[in-house]
């Protein structure tokens, strides 16, 4: 039981590490293309950016997910590889009828999106929907068995290839050699190579991986499919890409509904573009709540096993829960540096920090959902939230943009996230023992992103003070706040005794940690 343990959470963090790599690559190239292109330029490429997040969530994150956790329930390997043949063959018959139809209907997205000649753009990146068969069903067998290494070594591979291809069309643009619309296509295709690339690494790891395992009894290949897997298949689905969705409606209603705030399109694209920063910020900061998701659905293949892997269940919850906070927090606080850091202003800082507290409210949302997966009494009232959430930012939209211009469509998002989670809540009663959570630890932890968030503030504005706002000052402002925020953290956290010495032990070198920090039992 301890070597599992072990395993899961050297999983975890395997994972975690690569989807922070990835995300960190994602966030950097971003300053590079906004520098070159500028934020109409950034808004030409990364409106379409919520179709390639769709496959991302099937690739990457959610369909994987949901995936190892179908294998896991196999009695052999036997019947593991024939599920991944089924599983393969009807991903690939959906997967090729998807792209034929986004391929189809490209001119129409794009005039929905506001520009009808983002068209090349919308047919670039459906392309890469070919490689969802072989991306998720690799991810989610090698997951069933909490092997993480190839999903993360596939995943920072991809989007290195990607982040060259779209440096490399911002320099041909900044260079005159492309117009802006062909940038962005150019950039858009970076995806579908980048794919390519981790199609290539998986099916080398799984021949590699399969031959070790030919040795395994063959008589039985019976496949067993859990009662209700359909619909959380599309539960996980949606819930990992939650916010992916909600960048979906913002892409097809922003654009207008700035001009009836009184802008001109070219205003229009440019503040979309600014709205737009905050998505690789919040990609980063539910990295790891989605890596302790990956980890904790293989772990509830069985009711038995169930029991025994509870108890760590939730102490990843907790640990999951007590690191979003402190992102959340820590991004908020140093919103105006970090947005200067890396797009050179602070043009939307406020916009942004509203939208950094999504990164508590999805990491808590997937959780929820994922622990609770197997409620098949329930699953079918989270997807009418889910549905009812994405109501409620359409309306909340062309209610609040008109008014409050991209500060309306971030709390548009941040409202619409919470009619799920408390709506979750109100399912279950408001019952967080299923989570290990209970009052003093929810208070604590919010005392404590709270009190970290308003000491980092003082100490910057107080840094700044006789200081233009410049990226080079930003760098050094955040190169000094960030530790002290993490120290400041990490003491309140030990005062208030949020985490047990297990909990803290989850953490990168955490053994070291509780040593230095002198944790106790």
């Amino acid at each position: 039981m301890q070597k599992e343990v072990s395993r899961a959470i050297k999983g975890t963090w395997i994972l975690t590490v690569a989807s922070l790599f990835s995300e960190l690559l994602s966030a950097i190239y971003r300053i590079p293309l906004q520098n070159i292109v500028g934020d109409r330029g950034y808004f030409i490429y990364q409106q379409v950016y919520p179709i390639y997040g769709i496959f991302s969530v099937l690739a990457l994150s959610g369909l994987p997910v949901v995936l190892s956790k179908t294998f896991a329930q196999q009695k052999n390997i036997s019947s593991k590889n024939h599920l991944l043949k089924k599983t393969f063959v009807g991903l690939l018959i959906s997967c090729v009828v998807v792209t034929g139809l986004l391929w189809m209907s490209s001119r129409y997205l794009a005039f929905l999106m506001g520009d009808p000649r983002l068209y090349l753009e919308v047919r670039a990146v459906s392309l890469t929907f070919l490689l969802v068969p072989f991306e998720a069903s690799l991810r989610g067998y090698f997951q069933s068995d909490l092997l993480m290494t190839p999903s993360a070594i596939s995943q920072v591979s991809e989007q290195f290839l990607r982040i060259v291809v779209i440096i490399v069309s911002a320099l041909m643009f900044g260079h005159g050699l492309i117009d802006v619309y062909n940038m962005g296509t150019l950039a858009n295709s970076g995806a579908f190579i980048g794919g390519i690339l981790a199609v290539m690494i998986l099916l080398g790891t799984f021949v590699k991986y399969r031959k070790r395992m030919l040795q395994d009894d063959k008589r039985d290949n019976t496949i067993r499919l859990e009662h209700g897997l359909a619909l959380e298949i599309v539960l996980i689905v949606f819930f990992t890409g939650i916010t992916i969705f909600y960048q979906f409606i913002d892409s097809f209603s922003m654009l207008r509904l700035l001009m009836h705030f009184g802008m001109s399109l070219d205003q229009a694209e440019i503040q979309k573009g600014i709205f737009d920063r905050g998505q690789p910020l919040l990609q980063l900061g539910i990295v790891i709540s989605l890596s302790f998701v990956s980890t904790i659905m293989p772990q509830l293949r069985e009711k038995n096993r169930l029991k025994q892997n509870k108890k760590t269940i939730s102490k990843m919850v907790r640990v999951c829960l007590w690191l979003s906070v402190a992102e959340t927090a820590g991004l908020i606080a140093l919103m105006p540096q970090i947005n200067t850091m890396l797009f050179t202003n602070t043009s939307g800082s406020l916009t942004l920090s509203i939208y950094m507290l999504s990164i508590v409210i999805v990491s808590f949302i997937n959780l929820l959902v994922a622990v609770t997966s197997g409620d098949d009494e329930k699953n079918i009232h989270k997807l009418v939230l889910f549905l009812m959430s994405l109501v409620v930012k359409v309306a909340l939209n062309i209610i609040l943009v008109p008014k409050f211009g991209i500060a309306g469509a971030a709390l548009a998002t941040v409202f619409s996230e919470c009619v799920i989670l408390f709506g979750i809540l109100i399912i279950y009663n408001f019952n967080r023992d299923f989570l290990s959570l209970d009052k003093a630890f929810i208070i604590n932890l919010l005392k404590a992103g709270v009190v970290m968030a308003i000491i980092v503030k003082i100490i910057v504005e107080l840094l700044s003070i006789g200081f233009t706002t410049t990226r080079i000052n930003s760098v050094l402002l955040n190169v000094v706040a960030i530790p002290i925020g993490a120290f400041v953290y990490l003491k309140l956290s030990k005062h208030w005794k949020m985490l047990t010495k297990q909990e803290w032990e989850i953490l990168p070198m955490g053994k070291y940690l509780t040593k230095i920090m002198r944790i106790e039992d």
